[in-house]
C-alpha cells in the first residue's frame, strides 16, 4: 500500500481570474491566499499525487435528489505528479493532466486551499475520494447519502403515499392490498414501520383516503382506484389512463353535419358567456353532438374533462308520500347539482386551472325545467360566484365557486310548445342557439344512413 498522502489544492484565483489554465501550461502551483498555510505546503514531497480543486455549492442539476437543499460540490479540474517544491511555503512545481470531461464529487469536500488526505484503509470516504480523482472510479453516491449527517440533511421520511405509488408501479400498476403491504414492508423504506402495529391498516387507510371511494378526486388526490366494491385489489390511477384521441373542429363537422359557420357561432357564445343552452329537434343526437362539440374545443376526446348528465324524470319533484295524518307531501330529490356529481366536478377544474372542462345538461324539458331552475340559474349567473377564500362569501347553505376554465352546456328540445310559452323569459336569463335537423341540410346524402343513425340515437 502507498502511504504517501494526496493533495487537493484550489485553483486559486489572482484579480478575479481562474489560473487553471496557467497552472497546467506553465507546470506549477501557488498559493495566493493565507500564509497560514506555508508549514503544509512544505510537507509536500516529489512524486506526491497533487489535484487541482474547484470548491462550490449546487441546487440544481445534481445527480440525486436533494429536496430543494443546497449541496457542496468540488470539481477536479487536473491532476499531476508534484516534480518540485520551492519550500517558500507558497511554490511547487507540477506535471498537470488537465481533465477533460466534467469531473464532480459531492459531499465530503474542503474549501480551503489546500486539503491533505492520508490513505487510511480504516476511513472509506478518503480512500474513496482517492480512487475517484486518481484511478477513474465512480463516486457511490448512495453510500454518503446513508451516511447520518447526509441522511439527516438531504433525505426526507418516506410517507406511505409515495411508498404505495413505488410498489404499484413495480407491480404493473395493480395488486391485491396484502401483496403491496408485504412489498412495503420488504422495502424497509418507511421509518421505524415495523415498530407500528398499525403499519397495515395505515396502508389501507392511504388507499381508502385517496381514492375516488372517499370522493377525494374533489380535492384533485384521486391517486388509486379500488377493482370492485368488494374487491381488495387495488390500483394506481395514473397507470389505468387509456390514450386520448385527438378530435378536431373538422372531425366534429363530418361526424354531425353541423355547417362550419353554426359551429363557429356557438365556439364563440360559449366562450364569450361560458355557458350556453343548444335547442334541437327531439331525437336528433343531442348527446351524441354536445359531447363531440366539447371534444373539438378540447382537441382531443378526453373524457375526464367532460361530464354529461341527463336528466330524467326523478328531476320532476320527487315521489309522492303520506304523513301520519295521511296528507300527500312530496319528498325532495336531490339537486341536480348534487346528483350529477357537479360539485366534485367543479373541484376538479380548479384544481387543474390550465385546462377547460365542460358540463353539459341533457335533456332539459318542461316536465323537469321548474325542479331544475333554481340550479341552472346558479350556474348561469356564475359571475356572481366567489372564491371560498373571499371575504364577501355568497349567503347560501354551501359555497360554490364555478372557475373560469369550467363552461356549462345545457340541452333542451325546441319541439316543445310549452317552453315556447316560456322562451322569452327564459332568454333573460340564458343565451340560446337554435340548430336545424340535419336532415335537411345540403351535405346529407343516401350515403349518410349509418351516420343519420348515430345522430338518432
Amino acid at each position: 500500500m502507498d502511504n504517501r498522502p494526496s493533495w487537493f489544492v484550489s485553483v486559486c484565483y489572482d484579480g478575479g481570474e481562474e489560473q487553471t489554465s496557467r497552472f497546467i501550461r506553465e507546470g506549477f502551483w501557488e498559493n495566493y491566499y493565507s500564509e497560514k498555510s506555508g508549514d503544509l505546503i512544505k510537507e509536500i514531497k516529489i512524486g506526491d499525487r497533487i489535484a487541482l480543486k474547484a470548491t462550490h455549492n449546487k441546487k440544481n442539476k445534481v445527480p440525486f435528489n436533494t429536496n430543494g437543499k443546497i449541496v457542496s460540490v468540488m470539481e477536479i479540474k487536473a491532476i499531476g505528479i508534484v516534480t518540485r517544491n520551492y519550500y517558500d511555503g507558497k511554490k511547487i512545481a507540477v506535471n498537470w493532466t488537465k481533465v477533460e470531461r466534467l469531473k464532480e464529487w459531492y459531499f465530503f469536500t474542503f474549501i480551503r486551499s489546500i486539503w491533505k488526505i492520508k490513505p487510511n484503509p480504516k476511513n472509506w470516504m478518503s480512500k474513496e475520494l482517492i480512487d475517484f480523482t486518481f484511478n477513474n472510479m465512480p463516486q457511490d453516491i448512495n453510500r454518503f447519502r446513508n451516511e447520518p449527517y447526509w441522511k439527516k440533511r438531504f433525505m426526507k421520511d418516506v410517507t406511505y403515499t409515495e411508498e404505495i405509488i413505488t410498489v404499484l408501479k413495480q407491480l404493473d400498476g395493480e395488486a391485491h392490498l396484502s401483496y403491496i403491504q408485504e412489498e412495503i414492508r420488504k422495502r424497509k423504506k418507511i421509518k421505524d414501520i415495523e415498530k407500528n402495529p398499525n403499519w397495515r391498516a395505515e396502508i389501507r387507510f392511504t388507499l381508502q383516503k385517496q381514492s375516488s371511494d372517499s370522493k377525494s378526486f374533489a380535492n384533485g388526490d384521486d391517486l388509486f382506484y379500488r377493482k370492485s366494491f368488494a374487491s381488495e385489489v387495488w390500483g394506481l390511477r395514473e397507470m389505468s389512463k387509456k390514450p386520448v384521441q385527438a378530435y378536431s373542429k373538422d372531425m366534429f363537422l363530418a361526424e354531425t353535419l353541423m355547417e362550419g359557420e353554426k359551429y363557429d357561432e356557438i365556439c364563440s357564445a360559449l366562450k364569450e358567456e361560458k355557458r350556453l343552452i343548444i335547442k334541437r329537434v327531439p331525437g336528433a343526437g343531442k348527446k351524441f353532438m354536445a359531447k363531440r362539440l366539447a371534444y373539438s374545443l378540447l382537441q382531443e376526446k378526453d373524457e375526464e374533462r367532460v361530464l354529461l348528465f341527463k336528466l330524467s324524470h326523478n328531476q320532476v319533484g320527487g315521489d309522492c308520500v303520506k304523513n301520519s295524518n295521511n296528507i300527500p307531501r312530496y319528498q325532495k330529490c336531490d339537486s341536480l347539482l348534487d346528483e350529477s356529481g357537479f360539485m366534485a366536478f367543479c373541484q376538479k377544474a380548479i384544481t387543474d386551472h390550465r385546462n377547460d372542462y365542460y358540463f353539459i345538461i341533457d335533456e332539459i324539458n318542461r316536465e323537469n325545467l321548474n325542479t331544475i331552475l333554481v340550479d341552472l340559474l346558479l350556474l348561469f349567473k356564475r359571475d356572481k360566484m366567489v372564491p371560498r377564500d373571499s371575504k364577501n362569501k355568497p349567503k347560501r347553505d354551501r359555497n360554490l365557486w364555478i372557475p373560469e376554465n369550467l363552461y356549462i352546456i345545457g340541452m333542451m328540445d325546441m319541439g316543445d310548445l310549452c317552453l315556447r310559452l316560456i322562451d322569452e323569459k327564459l332568454k333573460q336569463y340564458f343565451r340560446f342557439v337554435e340548430l336545424e335537423p340535419a336532415f335537411g341540410i345540403i351535405k346529407f346524402s343516401k350515403n349518410n344512413k349509418q351516420m343519420a343513425e348515430r345522430l338518432s340515437r
